[in-house]
């Protein structure tokens, strides 16, 4: 789960890949039809994704504590980065250069020929916007 306040949540599953994304303009509706803010919903949500995260996970990261979800929320809502990821690096990219760069990234150069843009849209992994409860 990828967030950003400016674009919304990205939601990734990768077995099966399923992406779905709650955009900024739903996560602002939601906070203006509930008297919020969008940075308490934004919080809100990055607590939800921890806690499901940990209390499905194999190995849990944080105790199982609805105090630590709200914490995380908190501190996400207040502008804090916070990660799980080993590694995680987030630009605007303009993926126009990849072929041309790509082959001094030996390890990954055919992966990213696989994010060229494809011959046809069948050839996309379907995004889908999902609304907050």
């Amino acid at each position: 789960m990828i967030g950003d306040p400016e674009s919304g949540i990205l939601f990734v599953k990768t077995s099966p890949l399923m992406t779905t994304h709650i955009s900024k303009a739903t996560i602002d509706a939601y906070a203006s039809s509930h008297n919020e803010t969008f940075a308490s919903v934004f919080g809100k949500i990055a607590a939800g994704a921890k806690a499901i995260i940990n209390k499905t996970a194999t190995s849990q990261t944080i105790p199982d504590v609805d105090t630590s979800y709200e914490a995380i929320g908190k501190m996400i809502g207040a502008g804090a980065t916070v990660s799980d990821a080993q590694f995680c690096f987030v630009a605007d990219i303009n993926d126009a250069d990849w072929k041309t760069y790509r082959s001094i990234v030996a390890p990954i150069s055919k992966a990213l020929g696989h994010l060229s843009p494809p011959a046809s849209p069948e050839d996309f992994v379907q995004l889908r916007d999902a609304p907050l409860d």
